[in-house]
């Protein structure tokens, strides 16, 4: 589906992407204030896999008859903090293997993003989390869950998380689309 657009165009297109925000998705008012204040568009709706993704509303003008979801092409997971994550992980057993069974899921899509909220991969080797998880093992986890899916792993200032989500969704919506 890669075309070329004007700068025009494109433009237009834009203003027909939508950011998609997992409704089960909790401690996000920073990333939906940030959409708001610079008026990027999303909406509230169940997602199989993450907690971000990426649509484009029915533009027949610009190639898209239809409402387009690019889920086999990006998922974003967001953690509010490396204490979150240590949680999900450490809790695996006793969880139903929630978070591996989010990150298998996250294997047959193209891009995938793990982002954590406010803190460091120093919050990692220093213990700096709220769990017994052995760091060592914590580690090994991420780089093979990392590996496995070709998951990119970012930590991200709270105040940032907003404007990071949109550059991933448009980066994706670009190199899918533009030649």
């Amino acid at each position: 589906m890669k075309q070329y657009y004007t700068d025009k165009k494109y433009k237009e297109l834009l203003s027909h992407m939508v950011i998609l925000v997992d409704s089960r998705e909790q401690n996000n008012k920073s990333v939906i204030d940030w959409f708001d204040r610079n008026k990027i568009r999303w909406k509230s709706k169940a997602l199989k896999t993450g907690d971000y993704g990426l649509m484009i509303e029915s533009c027949p003008e610009l190639g898209f008859s239809i409402d387009t979801y690019f889920s086999d092409e990006l998922c974003i997971e967001r953690k509010n903090s490396v204490s979150e994550l240590a949680g999900n992980i450490a809790n695996a057993s006793k969880d139903d293997d929630r978070i591996f069974k989010e990150f298998n899921r996250m294997i047959n899509v193209e891009k995938n993003y793990l982002l954590i909220e406010n803190d460091n991969i120093e919050d990692i080797f220093t213990e700096n989390y709220k769990s017994k998880l052995n760091p060592t093992s914590f580690l090994r986890t991420l780089l093979t869950w990392q590996n496995r899916n070709k998951m990119h792993i970012y930590f991200i200032k709270r105040e940032y998380m907003g404007r990071i989500i949109y550059e991933l969704c448009k980066n994706c919506l670009d190199s899918k689309i533009l030649k």
